[in-house]
């Protein structure tokens, strides 16, 4: 049993790598490993299919369960790692194939091994072949393909020529890739756990708005920003956009990364097209303008850090939300001067940040 286990934890290793950066590293020999260890997991799990092994599927169903509440949190350099569920045995090849297809560092023959097992599956290697199978298995080899492709031209372009102010062709495609993704785990919810669920969706759209560091690449805040300005006939895609714009609301660094990100215009955008973030943004910045602290010396509002938003990028905010649709500007103008109310009602410049913003921008 102890030598299962550790097997089973090595595999999670090969699944956390394949996810990862590092499987840009893989060579032929590294590919080929990888899928010996998804073939003994689908071995072991016919093994255990059969009827007189129905004490071993249980007690090892209890082990696995037993070192996933002991497990610590995944390691920092891996960090899709996870202990596997004893249902996921026989989807070894699936699993590797899946992560190897969707990540867009994935070396070139570790995505063509994947490619090569994915049709070897829907020509019926697998139990549950025929017609339906493969076309299902089809069709997610062909966006695994496009997503790849169209991952590496965008950063190409995005490295190039940032886009700026509107979301131009680059972003929406971006953002069609992303809702694409997010589709994509939709149609799986039925096969994973809930707590799963919510992990693929966080990572996916973690990727589309890195940790506010300063390290973030071109364009990286854009597909999330394009997807959520999208607008398509029904409700094609309303779902992806719904779970997409939950998390960034959820999430007070995401969001606060993306507004320091993103254009002005491009948030007044999102704000007349999604009233939900036009909320959250803001209260983003009242926390902001009630951080600047007026400096006589220098007669000007200055921020705690250099870190923090400056007195004219507070500005930029507001006009752009000023020359934004009558129901952006309304609300803008309803919160400041609600905000200068709060602060004393003052008139002359220098005493409250409200006061010397509606001051600014009525002239």
């Amino acid at each position: 049993m102890e030598t299962v286990l550790g097997n089973l934890s090595r595999f999670a290793e090969v699944l956390a790598v394949a996810h990862s950066p590092w499987a840009a590293d893989w060579d032929d020999a590294e590919v080929s490993r990888a899928f010996q260890w998804a073939g003994y997991l689908e071995q072991l799990s016919r093994r255990l299919e059969g009827a007189g092994s129905v004490a071993a599927r249980a007690a090892l169903r209890q082990r696995l369960q037993e070192q996933q509440r002991l497990r610590p949190r995944a390691p920092p350099e891996l960090p899709r790692y996870r202990d596997l569920l004893l249902e996921e045995l026989g989807r070894g090849g699936e699993l590797l194939c899946e992560a190897l297809l969707h990540n867009p560092a994935a070396s070139a023959p570790a995505f063509h091994r994947a490619a090569a097992w994915y049709r070897s599956a829907g020509s019926g290697r697998t139990s549950g072949g025929g017609p339906e199978a493969t076309a299902a298995l089809s069709a997610s080899l062909g966006r695994a393909v496009r997503v790849k492709a169209a991952t590496r031209l965008l950063r190409r372009a995005w490295g190039s020529e940032p886009p700026r102010g509107s979301v131009g062709v680059v972003s929406e495609t971006g953002g069609q890739i992303l809702r694409e993704r997010l589709e994509e785990r939709l149609m799986m919810e039925g096969r994973e756990l809930p707590e799963r669920q919510a992990a693929a969706y966080e990572e996916l759209l973690q990727r589309a708005v890195p940790g506010g560091d300063g390290e973030e690449e071109p364009g990286s805040f854009q597909p999330l920003a394009a997807l959520l300005l999208e607008t398509t006939e029904g409700n094609d895609g309303s779902e992806a956009r719904a779970r997409a714009l939950g998390w960034l609301l959820g999430d007070g660094r995401a969001l606060a990364t993306l507004c320091r990100a993103l254009p002005c215009s491009q948030l007044a955008a999102l704000t007349a097209r999604r009233p939900a973030f036009g909320r959250r943004y803001l209260r983003l910045l009242q926390r902001w303008g009630w951080a600047l602290r007026y400096d006589a010396a220098r007669a000007e509002w200055a921020p705690p850090s250099a870190e923090e938003p400056s007195w004219c990028r507070l500005l930029e905010h507001f006009t752009a939300l000023w020359q934004g649709p009558p129901p952006v500007r309304e609300a803008a103008e309803s919160e400041l001067r609600s905000l200068k109310a709060a602060d004393g009602d003052f008139e002359v410049p220098g005493v409250s940040v409200w006061t010397d913003l509606l001051l600014e921008l009525a002239q």
